[in-house]
């Protein structure tokens, strides 16, 4: 009995840690379903985030996470009802794919 309850335990808080999934800090270049360049996210730690872009909008505000899925709280992004998910791989690494008023948007860590 107490080796199923040892074993929901540790169930219980993987489950726990992957809903309290947060993406990854870091700048991420942002890019088009065409491949044309959309902007520049740089995201910090607690959901602030930075958002640059020469063509579109730019500024900064917050975006929420539950599990992978994340949407933009304030700031430009939500001006565009920015909402999407995000994958990590093996590194660690996430890669994002986002909804937008302005049509559809992939952001990733630069290669190279």
């Amino acid at each position: 009995m107490q080796k199923s309850l040892i074993a929901a335990a540790i169930v219980l808080a993987a489950t726990v840690h992957a809903f309290a999934q947060f993406p990854p800090p870091g700048v991420y270049l942002c890019v088009d379903m065409n491949g044309a360049s959309f902007g520049v996210l740089t995201l910090q730690v607690a959901g602030d985030y930075a958002f640059s872009s020469d063509a579109t909008i730019g500024g900064s505000g917050q975006i929420a996470s539950s599990g992978n899925s994340v949407n933009a709280l304030s700031g430009p992004l939500a001006d565009i009802d920015l909402t999407g998910s995000f994958t990590t791989d093996e590194r660690g690494e996430a890669t994002f794919t986002f909804s937008t008023t302005l049509g559809s948007l992939l952001c990733g860590l630069p290669t190279g």
